[in-house]
């Protein structure tokens, strides 16, 4: 009688420790978020309420995977309708950014840089079948497809050794006949990006700029170079220009229009399928009825999240420039294909293409005193996302490591864009003559007013916004490789103004 009362205490002292282990633990409670009871079966059937809610959470997933997947195409389709629909360009036609920092500022445009003179042009390879591009000595360009991907480089680190010369762009299913004197490339879509980024000293600016491209800068149909009839933009007196793609059920119209004007060979049979899946289908109308919009609204929200959490808190292991310090690569991994070994790494691929523009080897390849490389950060050296309330110093050791010039620019966070923050340019750079330490080192100064002294060394920011910085090495040097050369990370920092 004793023993079995014992044990009647035990089963009862076990079955309370159980109720209060299943009450405290949340991997064993059960909300309705997370019960399985939330999709109904009947003998082994999905219900139409469980039907119905799957189908819609499959559409809003496929449509964040396409948002994610096609963002290169996105972002380069984006910068040639802003092109043609807002600049009114045609194929051969050229914008040019007039000016280093003015003007920029009044562009939506993914990361900028405030020190070249830039000259944009897109070709139509649907409309004539072979474009001949003529381009400047002494400049960094590129020709990209459709989907932001590389084609050639052009000028210091393209096959031109930087002395100018002619390319010829052909589509890979161009069969006409191909002359002699042209370095050639073939290409998969129709319309191709290119874009040359000169040095003012060798320019000019504003009328001058102009004409240095005008003479240099030329684009025209194989064997017609006597009817040039392209036309030369000063970029910079344009407003309200927006070159980045839609972040909302837009996005989708966009790729639409994409799939209707490219061959279907400039995609895989996956991306057309998925694309289908979700109504967009070439030689169809474009025509989603409600559900479906609210399913592109549900699905490229949830995607930009993704793509904004993926940017500034990625967890790929190799983002780290330096191990000591937070400072990240663009092109994580190094490689402009986003490739690691046999494998496409997705999300170094969607961090790239949500935050910058341009694909070329020149930009990752170890290319000493001819290419360009990208510190970017986002944190400072606590890891606390950069704000603009506060204020910041960022130490440049001695012997920066840029052949051409170095330049530090802020963008803010959401727009990717530089920064407005009132000034000519959001940036400092080597071309400025900052004042320079005793030992050959340089400070800035981040903050919404400059430290006392240290206005020509400063860059204004936005109290309560985000921002986010770019250290440029326009043709870096081998300090910077070796990482003998590295930036102090941006401190938090106390000012008297």
């Amino acid at each position: 009688m004793k023993k079995s009362r014992l044990n009647y205490v035990f089963l009862l002292a076990l079955m309370l420790i159980i109720v209060l282990v299943s009450s405290c633990s949340p991997s064993m409670r059960t909300t309705p978020e997370n019960e399985i009871s939330k999709y109904k079966f009947v003998g082994g059937y999905p219900t139409q309420t469980t039907i119905d809610k799957t189908f819609d959470e499959l559409d809003i997933q496929r449509v964040s995977q396409i948002y994610l997947e096609f963002m290169p195409l996105a972002s380069q389709q984006a910068l040639f309708k802003s092109h043609i629909e807002e600049s009114g360009m045609n194929t051969g036609d050229v914008a040019v950014f007039t000016e280093t920092g003015a003007g920029k500022v009044n562009h939506i445009g993914l990361t900028y840089n405030t020190e070249s003179i830039y000259a944009t042009a897109y070709i139509d390879l649907k409309i004539v079948g072979a474009y001949v591009v003529e381009t400047p000595p002494n400049v960094l360009g590129i020709v990209n497809d459709g989907w932001m991907r590389f084609v050639t480089d052009l000028g210091n680190a393209g096959p031109d050794k930087g002395e100018g010369g002619k390319y010829l762009i052909v589509h890979n299913d161009y069969d006409g006949i191909i002359p002699e004197g042209y370095f050639v490339y073939k290409t998969p879509t129709y319309r191709n990006w290119v874009m040359v980024r000169g040095f003012e000293n060798l320019t000019g600016s504003g009328n001058d700029a102009i004409e240095y491209y005008q003479q240099n800068f030329k684009l025209y149909p194989l064997g017609h170079q006597s009817e040039i009839k392209n036309r030369y933009f000063n970029y910079s007196v344009e407003k309200n220009i927006n070159t980045t793609h839609p972040r909302n059920e837009s996005y989708m119209k966009l790729i639409h229009e994409t799939v209707q004007y490219e061959p279907s060979s400039a995609f895989t049979a996956y991306e057309l399928g998925l694309l289908k899946s979700l109504g967009i289908e070439k030689g169809k109308d474009f025509n989603p009825d409600h559900r479906t919009m609210d399913i592109y609204k549900r699905g490229i929200e949830r995607g930009d999240a993704m793509a904004k959490a993926n940017a500034y808190a990625n967890r790929l292991h190799d983002a780290k420039v330096y191990e000591d310090r937070q400072y990240e690569h663009l092109f994580i991994g190094g490689s402009h294909e986003f490739m690691n070994d046999d494998v496409l790494n997705l999300d170094a691929r969607t961090l790239f293409h949500y935050e910058a523009i341009v694909i070329t080897p020149a930009m990752t390849n170890k290319m000493i005193g001819i290419g360009s490389q990208y510190v970017s950060g986002y944190r400072d050296n606590k890891g606390d996302f950069l704000m603009g309330e506060n204020n910041y110093k960022l130490h440049l050791p001695a012997g920066i490591p840029a052949k051409d010039f170095w330049s530090v620019t802020l963008y803010h966070p959401d727009t990717r864009s530089l920064l407005e923050n009132g000034m000519i340019k959001p940036s400092i750079n080597s071309y400025d003559k900052p004042e320079v330490n005793e030992d050959g080192s340089v400070d800035l100064y981040f903050g919404p007013k400059a430290p006392i002294g240290k206005e020509k060394n400063w860059i204004k920011t936005i109290p309560g916004e985000g921002w986010m910085t770019l250290i440029r090495l326009y043709g870096p040097l081998e300090p910077y490789f070796d990482q003998s050369w590295k930036p102090n990370d941006i401190e938090k920092i106390q000012t008297r103004n």
